[in-house]
């Protein structure tokens, strides 16, 4: 398999990976894949057609993150609100 075929396997293992909410995976395939790319990538015969699935997917896995971001803000925001009101009820701060 080519560099740049690995290199897509990777981004999509990646993009898994966010999906299921695994992002110790993320992380670790992230590591693996920016080694790759420093190390370095030499053309070959279909880079513009595997380069542009790779953005593709790239961009996907960058909006999977982005809403699991998002997600776990809102669920942190409404921890803290059920937390203050707890605290309020039993007329106790609680530390943020």
């Amino acid at each position: 398999m080519s560099a740049l075929a690995n290199l897509l396997d990777l981004t999509r293992n990646m993009f898994a990976a966010a999906h299921s909410g695994d992002f110790d995976r993320v992380s670790a395939l992230d590591a693996e894949r920016r080694a790759m790319l420093e190390a370095g990538l030499l053309p070959e015969a279909d880079s513009a057609t595997l380069a542009d699935a790779i953005l593709a997917c790239d961009r996907e896995l960058v909006a999977e993150v982005a809403r699991a971001r998002s997600l776990a803000g809102e669920q942190l925001r409404q921890a803290r609100l059920a937390q203050a009101g707890v605290g309020s009820y039993l007329g106790v701060a609680f530390p943020r």
